[in-house]
């Protein structure tokens, strides 16, 4: 019965050490064993006392270096800078072309934005142009069946000394006609263009009022790029940013 009971107790010493995990040694400080334990079942160990988090372990050698030291969070340093410049001020080329660049690096949607215009405006002219062609070809339509009409009639004398009523007058008129709706409604969309141009920071479209005067008025620059201009100088200005546009974003 003492064997069995010693094979017993091998047996169990030896399923709980294998029980135990198994964690790779770690260079800890040496720890102090009493050279005089208790004999027998009576035995107990003083448990190892770790820090305060136990995945963490003391160092001796680190007990004399001083602590390190801690870093407050920097407070932001408020930099001086330029206000930005008010497009509706800019009344010259040099400071608009420099403004139209910001602008432009600025909005994400900038470059669509202005294509869309474009594409309206092209679409707009084609439209309008192919409405004054089919005009021309209407009125040679009813010039060919004017003469065709009076070439028959005059066989019978009916016509007599009647006056043609397709005239190169007439017909200039209902040309001039078109022209001059052709002239409101482009009238309308540069208008509207305005309004987006000026919307997406464009400069010389939304031009403060008192900084425009009339051609030959008195001009003169106030501050650098807003001086008082012409109309006739901030319509140059315009046609000249829109072909800049037009080479930055044009097909």
């Amino acid at each position: 019965m003492a064997d069995d009971n010693l094979d017993l107790a091998q047996i169990l010493a030896t399923l709980a050490s294998l029980s135990k995990p198994q964690t790779p040694p770690v260079e800890a400080p040496q720890q102090v064993y009493d050279r005089n334990p208790t004999q027998g079942h009576q035995a107990t160990h003083q448990p190892p006392q770790y820090p305060e988090h136990a995945h963490q372990h003391h160092d001796a050698r680190l007990s004399n270096r001083p602590a390190p030291p801690t870093h407050s969070p920097s407070l932001p340093q408020h930099r001086t800078s330029t206000p930005p410049v008010n497009p509706a001020t800019i009344t010259e080329w040099k400071h608009g072309l420099r403004c139209i660049n910001k602008v432009a690096s600025q909005n994400p949607d900038f470059a669509s934005a202005v294509r869309k215009l474009m594409k309206d405006q092209e679409r707009n002219v084609k439209d309008w142009e192919a409405g004054r062609a089919r005009l021309i070809d209407e009125q040679s339509s009813k010039r060919d069946n004017e003469k065709t009409h009076r070439e028959a009639l005059s066989l019978s004398g009916i016509l007599g000394n009647s006056a043609l009523l397709r005239t190169p007058d007439r017909e200039r008129e209902e040309l001039d006609a078109y022209d001059l709706k052709v002239y409101r409604a482009c009238r309308l969309m540069f208008d509207s263009q305005t309004v987006a141009l000026k919307g997406l920071g464009v400069p010389f479209f939304g031009v403060r009022v008192d900084l425009v005067v009339a051609d030959g008025g008195a001009v003169g620059g106030e501050d650098a790029g807003s001086g008082k201009i012409t109309k006739s100088q901030l319509l140059g200005l315009q046609r000249k940013m829109l072909n800049h546009l037009m080479e930055m974003y044009g097909d």
